[in-house]
């Protein structure tokens, strides 16, 4: 009679959950997923990251048949598309097998974008065999009545799709009536001005920075270039705007701490007609609601609205700045083209060529000689800041393009040699017998750790049933489920640490990453290219005086190579010396 009461006790647990007898039997590995389109509200009441995530733990906690292994949060990701961080690697770990079974506080969390919600819910959740529960929408799709809900659930992803897009409408159409008021409505005010404490959308000047301004301008009428400019305000020590913001603690992010002025901030700050006391605004739009995506409308398609704030500058300056900004642009548009005939010659080393004095990133200049009439073409690589930058110096520096690409191509063959002479000696070594014993070794190893955790996972497997027929009582169970999954995962742990191991000992091994497939692929290649570059160098350094230095794609992997082949060699000395 207890026995039978015990079960109906069981049977009315299953009831509340929904969920399949069957089902119960397995313990889940589970992840927590938690995502919101907004920074988190410090509002205790509002739905936070924090509030999802205390309720879908509670939930997980309370269910012995899960047991969370996992947790993946985005804060601040739009539920209208998928390409979330976190969510994309929740779905890598479920398709590695690592999780089999999700749960979110409600279905919105998911997504909300119709159509894909249905196709993870209906498709690819099901052919990966995994487990999905949105909490307050009571879903579990492993539940009898989750076949009832073939319309509800689709209605609901529908709605909150809508939600999404209504909201984006409403968003657009205040920011909209915003900007056609000539409020501000930037996350940060531009150099020279700051928010108003009494209204966020009114632009007031900055007495400090935008002396700096005027100054810009003033420099940029008397004929200053931009490059010039930028010289001389980082000789002075003049905090650049991102740098200010950073010294004000307008933004936490330490990467703006050291950062120059330079020729395209200048640019960027004559252009702008806010220091005129105008507001042109909508330079970038988004309408998710309306399938739009962010893009640069034309000058014609923004809002301008004019006399909105102080002006730093006046208009006769400004406009000075705007006819010599024009004409030196129909000067470039004039010349375009003048050289066409001369062949050009592509950057093969763009984005990872830096000077080793400053740190910057070294330009590719292509100079063209045509004083004899005969037009010559010279390409260099030059630091761009070559120049006295206050406390920072960068002595002038300058490397042809020939020259450096023959030094780059001479350091690549160096360690491609390098990689297939080691694999070469690898693959002697581990033909061995001596390397054949100890890999038999391991394999053992590997045989006796699978059992022991494949027996493991037995024993928790059956741990619900002895507890749900009342022969285990819940504080027993928990400590004997806790004490197996250990057990388990600290055997799967071994298990791939044996099995990294004795794949060393194979004698077509060639590293744990892509470093064979990548240096095999360009291993004999002839003439330098872009291609080759990027896939095997992370970084160039150039000092000067012909010193360069390469950091390569895989230099981890490399060296990890090279001590196994040195320290497998050790190993055959100490075994010939043991039988001699």
């Amino acid at each position: 009679m207890a026995r039978k009461s015990r079960k109906a006790a069981a049977s009315g647990l299953m009831a509340k959950d929904a969920v399949n007898p069957a089902q119960e039997m397995k313990v889940y590995r589970t992840a927590a997923y938690a995502r919101l389109s907004v920074e988190d509200s410090k509002n205790p009441d509002c739905d936070t990251i924090e509030n999802q995530l205390s309720l879908v733990r509670d939930y997980i906690a309370s269910r012995p048949y899960l047991t969370q292994t996992a947790e993946y949060i985005d804060n601040g990701v739009s539920g209208t598309r998928f390409d979330r961080p976190e969510f994309t690697r929740m779905v890598n770990d479920m398709r590695a097998g690592e999780i089999d079974c999700i749960v979110v506080k409600d279905l919105s969390r998911l997504g909300r974008n119709y159509l894909e919600t249905g196709d993870y819910l209906e498709k690819i959740f099901p052919f990966f065999g995994i487990r999905f529960i949105a909490v307050t929408d009571g879903y579990d799709s492993t539940a009898s009545s989750a076949a009832d809900d073939g319309l509800i659930v689709p209605l609901k992803n529908l709605i909150n799709e809508a939600y999404a897009k209504d909201m984006s409408k409403k968003i657009s159409t205040a920011i909209d009536i915003k900007q056609r008021q000539g409020k501000f409505i930037g996350c940060r005010a531009p150099y020279g001005y700051r928010k108003s404490p009494e209204d966020k959308n009114q632009l007031i000047v900055d007495k400090e920075a935008s002396p700096v301004v005027a100054r810009i301008f003033e420099c940029k009428a008397a004929g200053m270039g931009n490059g010039a400019i930028a010289r001389m305000l980082n000789e002075e020590g003049i905090a650049s705007p991102m740098r200010y913001k950073y010294e004000k603690g307008l933004t936490q992010n330490r990467r703006y701490a050291d950062v120059l002025w330079n020729d395209s901030t200048i640019a960027a700050i004559i252009l702008n007609p806010v220091y005129i006391g105008d507001m042109e605004q909508g330079i970038q739009k988004e309408a998710m609601y309306m399938g739009i995506k962010k893009h640069k409308p034309e000058k014609s398609g923004r809002i301008y609205v004019a006399g909105t704030h102080e002006p730093i500058v006046n208009r006769e300056l400004f406009d000075k700045v705007q006819e010599l900004v024009e004409e030196r642009k129909q000067k470039v548009i004039a010349s375009r083209g003048k050289y066409g005939h001369v062949g050009k010659k592509d950057n093969k080393l763009g984005r990872i060529l830096f000077c080793g004095d400053c740190g910057g990133r070294m330009k590719f200049y292509r100079r063209v000689d045509d004083r004899s009439g005969n037009a010559k073409v010279y390409y260099d690589y030059i630091c761009p800041n070559s120049e006295s930058y206050g406390e920072r110096f960068c002595k002038k520096k300058k490397i042809k393009m020939h020259d450096l690409e023959e030094a780059v191509g001479a350091a690549l063959r160096v360690h491609i040699n390098l990689f297939l002479d080691t694999k070469e000696v690898l693959e002697n070594l581990n033909r061995t017998a001596q390397a054949k014993q100890i890999q038999d070794g391991y394999r053992r190893q590997m045989a006796e750790t699978r059992n022991r955790m494949e027996r493991a996972q037995s024993m928790n497997s059956s741990l619900y049933s002895d507890y749900a027929d009342g022969l285990l009582n819940e504080r027993d169970y928990l400590y004997a489920k806790r004490k197996y999954v250990k057990e388990a995962e600290e055997m799967a742990q071994k298990l791939s640490e044996l099995a990294a191991v004795q794949a060393t000992y194979e004698a077509e091994y060639v590293g744990s990453g892509g470093m064979a497939e990548t240096i095999g692929r360009y291993a004999d290649f002839q003439e330098l290219s872009a291609e080759i570059v990027h896939a095997l160098v992370k970084r160039i350094v150039f000092f000067g005086e012909g010193r360069i230095e390469v950091e390569y794609t895989f230099a981890d992997e490399m060296k990890e190579f090279v001590e196994l082949a040195e320290s497998r060699k050790g190993e055959v000395l100490c075994t010939k010396e043991e039988t001699v």
